[in-house]
């Protein structure tokens, strides 16, 4: 039970962080020289976000895990373009940053549906 607190937790929390990341100036980002580097940050933040979720769904033996995981950080994704571009002055919406975050969202799901499927359970 206890495991299962730290997880929501850390989820929630790393949701919020994430939120509240996307909805202000974030110009102390490190730059690496290449021209991808803000879809670079989008698709780790959100491969990131759905391993969380991930790991909170399977620890409280949800049965569908992954797709619950790959669709909250989709929809998450979407309304947090849709409030950079309605709600903010220093940040614009972008259909772009949406096709990152669901990259990872997506490279994230398959890696742990390959896993998931390889993995032998005990009896």
């Amino acid at each position: 039970m206890h495991n299962k607190v730290i997880l929501l937790f850390a989820a929630v929390g790393y949701s919020i962080t994430l939120a509240v990341l996307s909805l202000v100036s974030n110009d102390a980002l490190p730059y690496f020289g290449t021209n991808y580097e803000d879809k670079i940050y989008h698709l780790l933040a959100y491969a990131l976000l759905t391993f969380l979720w991930f790991n909170v769904f399977i620890n409280f033996n949800n049965n569908k895990p992954i797709l619950l995981a790959f669709i909250i950080s989709i929809v998450f994704g979407i309304i947090i373009e849709v409030l950079q571009g309605e709600f903010t002055v220093v940040r614009d919406a972008s259909i772009m940053d949406v096709v990152a975050n669901s990259i990872g969202v997506t490279v994230v799901s398959f890696i742990l549906l390959v896993r998931n499927s390889t993995i032998v359970k005990k009896k």
